[in-house]
């Protein structure tokens, strides 16, 4: 294996320096130029062809640079520059021309000019391409066909992109496209599609049903995987695997004995640390799993967990304070050996082996209203949250799941008090927005509401958790009338009996019933903790939302929308 990887490394150390020997010696193949180049895959950076550009004397050969330079900005997500480039370019050869053509239709499918991007297709001569032009023709494709959210014809595009692959980089990098294609389509559409005769869809379609009948049992589905590769053996996908499934071949169910529970139970938050213990026992039950209570106020957590393995136990639920967190992150040798969720996240979370995050955390809601706004067809929101740790990590979340959305970064705008937003609003900060996502106490939400209805604007109005509070009565309810609010599922029932029952135990405090809750949900996770590290995309349906493993075993939380009407609370569907 170390030396695969030698090799591998490398390959990628010597690629740049080969690459520049065999454009060097293009000139003895080509003639004065080495535009027959534009036929292959381009390897190097963009820098790279940038720099050539400047030492390159001969026009041709500076254009075919430009060329190869936009091709690769393009990937990098610098549209922008890569059309500069082509501006530039004139009196181009026929196969500069013909290569320019492909990616003017890139450019276009990025921006999301479909009919132009398709348009552009259809004038490509499909007989004068090369197979690696043929695979990015194809790709362009596929961009269109995902950009109108329909999967299965993308697929079929990445299909075409396999069969003009010749390397297993990029082979392995297009399946796994294809199967995350398969994997967010909605399972009806899956269902429904016809292989229409072609062997390779007929098997990615059947990949991805074994993956959605056995999602939810993934000791069955580790075996239905291995059915897969029997029945397919010379399908693309059985020797080059989607690397997001290869782990399920060894997938082990969680089975506990005994659990750790790491809590604050003295001091400040005394309070805290014994209403996430409530739920977590109330959802334990009668299980015969052993619980072992460490208040983490009395003791440091080195020494908790080396207690915790003296004692034989392998599986920890906590800590809850950030700084404990901290400590893990800055020595995660002393979880080494325990499976671990974490009541808490913090900005320095990594992946760490056999750990993940859980909690209430702000960036939840803020990806959670970012999608929905731009599902909701708004293009403009404008999103207003406090000048602190909160404000400045859902600002951050809410960005970065705008980026994805909408390829620009979201208008935010940070305020200390409440008369700061007002001031921008009547300064005409709002003027091209559509929407407000408004992060802000009840009472702050208030003044802001006031103030958006005063001024006659015409804003669809947004807001976190942080503003339902018990204390908001029927005058708030009818001020607030047409804003939603995102906050756990918990709250759509609340005249179940457990509803009930959580409420009088903390006197109906909203922000104990979700800690409550979150315990609750601790519960389920770790039962099914090797569940969520191993299979993608499995998910919970708890109290604090359903929930699943994200980037570094963040644990994710699909929010439930309120919305406010005629002075009732009326929840929306997701």
């Amino acid at each position: 294996m170390t030396i695969l990887l030698q090799r591998i490394n490398l390959k990628n150390q010597l690629m740049p320096f080969l690459f520049a020997l065999l454009l060097a010696g293009c000139s003895s193949l080509f003639g004065s130029s080495f535009t027959g180049v534009l036929k292959n895959d381009a390897n190097a950076n963009s820098e790279f062809y940038m720099n050539k550009i400047e030492q390159t004397p001969d026009l041709e050969d500076q254009q075919t640079y430009k060329l190869l330079a936009a091709r690769v900005l393009v990937t990098e997500n610098k549209t922008a520059q890569a059309e500069a480039l082509l501006a530039e370019l004139k009196d181009l050869k026929e196969e500069q021309l013909l290569d320019k053509s492909i990616i003017d239709a890139h450019i276009s499918a990025v921006k999301g000019n479909n009919e132009t991007a398709e348009n552009q297709l259809k004038l490509i001569n499909l007989g004068l391409l090369s197979p690696s032009q043929r695979s990015r023709y194809y790709e362009v494709a596929a961009r269109i066909a995902e950009n109108r959210n329909n999967p299965i014809d993308a697929v079929k595009a990445r299909i075409q992109v396999d069969t003009f692959l010749t390397d297993t980089q990029r082979k392995q990098a297009n399946n796994d496209r294809t199967w995350a294609l398969l994997r967010s389509a909605n399972k009806g559409a899956i269902n429904n599609a016809s292989a229409e005769g072609s062997a390779a869809l007929g098997g990615w379609l059947a990949l991805a049903r074994a993956y959605n009948d056995n999602l939810n049992q993934p000791s069955q589905l580790s075996m239905a995987l291995q059915n897969w590769k029997a029945a397919y053996p010379n399908h693309s996908a059985a020797y080059l695997f989607p690397t997001e499934l290869q782990g399920l071949f060894n997938f082990q169910q969680t089975n506990l004995n005994q659990i750790a529970l790491l809590l604050p139970l003295s001091g400040d938050a005394q309070l805290i640390g014994n209403t996430i213990k409530k739920g977590f026992d109330d959802a334990k039950g009668d299980s015969a799993v052993q619980v072992q209570v460490f208040d983490t106020m009395s003791a440091s957590i080195d020494d908790i967990l080396a207690q915790a393995k003296q004692q034989g136990i392998s599986t920890v639920v906590g800590p809850l304070l950030k700084q404990n967190v901290d400590m893990i992150l800055n020595n995660p040798s002393a979880v080494q050996g325990l499976n671990v969720l974490t009541l808490n996240s913090t900005a320095g979370a990594r992946a760490i082996g056999q750990l993940c995050y859980y909690g209430l955390a702000p960036e939840d809601e803020a990806e959670s209203a970012a999608d929905r706004i731009w599902n909701e067809g708004i293009r403009n929101p404008l999103v207003i949250v406090p000048q602190s740790d909160l404000g400045q990590r859902t600002a951050s979340a809410f960005n970065v799941r705008w980026q994805r959305l909408a390829a620009t970064d979201a208008n935010i705008k940070f305020y200390n008090q409440a008369d700061d937003i007002n001031f921008a609003l009547q300064s005409g900060l709002s003027e091209n927005a559509q929407a407000l996502y408004i992060v802000a106490t009840s009472e702050q939400l208030a003044e802001i509401k006031t103030v958006i209805d005063n001024a006659g604007t015409n804003l669809k109005l947004y807001a976190s958790s942080r503003s339902n509070s018990p204390n908001n009565g029927p005058e708030y309810r009818l001020l607030m009338n047409g804003l939603q609010f995102s906050d756990i599922p918990f709250f759509k029932d609340i005249d179940s009996d457990q509803y009930k029952k959580v409420a009088a135990f903390t006197n109906g405090d909203y922000s104990l019933m979700r800690l409550y809750a979150m315990g609750s949900d601790a519960w389920l996770l770790i039962n099914q903790f090797n569940e969520l590290r191993q299979v993608p995309g499995f998910s919970i349906t708890g109290l604090t939302g359903k929930l699943s493993a994200g980037p570094n075993c963040n644990i994710e939380r699909d929010m439930t929308w309120f919305q406010y009407q005629n002075g009732e609370i009326g929840i929306l569907s997701n």
